[in-house]
């Protein structure tokens, strides 16, 4: 987020920095969590299960369900902003992106890509101590349409990673969470994560590796019950 800090510190001084609004999204969901965390297991848990097994047969939901987020924390953010009503801006924007993204699921997957594809190189430029507005613009311009072009070009392998990745994120968190409600069992987890904490990642890391692997097998077995569907009705005709 070095770029975002950046450019929020450029930012006029009136309403919120970019920085403080994302502090206090990131606030805000965390206490969510930390007050309900039966709430955000029966939510995460179903949900994270679902995309680690079924992520490419389930991909068109969860690009709705990663714009209705992305139309929460710009919802959120706007309302954040412009001093209005919270709830209002977080249900106008998640409806409204949740609502374009079912029809325009191909063309909402492109643009993730090509948004994650330039964040990361405006962040690994910026960091490089490209500081200018117009060379950052390029790279990020650059980036975001070569984002698009290997999001569509590498559609299935893509689909199958990610939903397993934000499957295994789901679950994981959803796990960590539960621990929390139980300070016998919570207490040591955490000083086990404070001590190493890598162990989340590599957590997230061998469930996502456990559900890609069921998600070919998923959709090789697929592919071969629809070609023995096609020659079956080829013979029968």
């Amino acid at each position: 987020m070095v770029a975002l800090q950046g450019a929020a510190q450029s930012m006029p001084e009136t309403g919120k920095t970019i920085a403080e609004l994302l502090g206090d999204i990131r606030e805000g969901f965390a206490n969510v969590m930390a007050d309900h965390p039966l709430v955000t297991v029966a939510l995460l848990v179903p949900v994270g299960i679902a995309f680690l097994l079924y992520g490419f047969r389930l991909y068109r939901w969860l690009v709705v369900i990663a714009y209705v987020g992305i139309g929460v924390v710009l919802g959120m953010a706007a309302a954040l902003y412009l001093n209005v009503n919270q709830s209002a801006g977080i249900m106008i924007g998640a409806i409204i992106l949740g609502v374009l993204a079912w029809p325009l699921h191909r063309v909402a997957w492109g643009v993730l890509g090509g948004v994650l594809f330039a964040w990361i190189f405006v962040e690994v430029a910026y960091m490089m101590d490209i500081r200018a507005t117009m060379p950052l613009f390029l790279v990020g311009a650059v980036a975001f349409v070569a984002g698009i072009a290997l999001t569509v070009l590498l559609l299935k392998p893509l689909i199958v990673v990610i939903t397993s990745l934000v499957g295994a994120t789901f679950v994981a968190l959803a796990v960590l969470s539960l621990t929390r409600w139980w300070p016998a069992l919570g207490g040591p987890v955490e000083r086990v994560i404070d001590v190493r904490p890598y162990i989340p990642v590599v957590i997230v890391l061998v469930l996502a590796a456990v559900g890609s692997l069921l998600q070919l097998v998923d959709t090789g077995e697929s592919r071969k019950k629809k070609k023995k569907k096609r020659k079956k009705s080829a013979d029968d005709e």
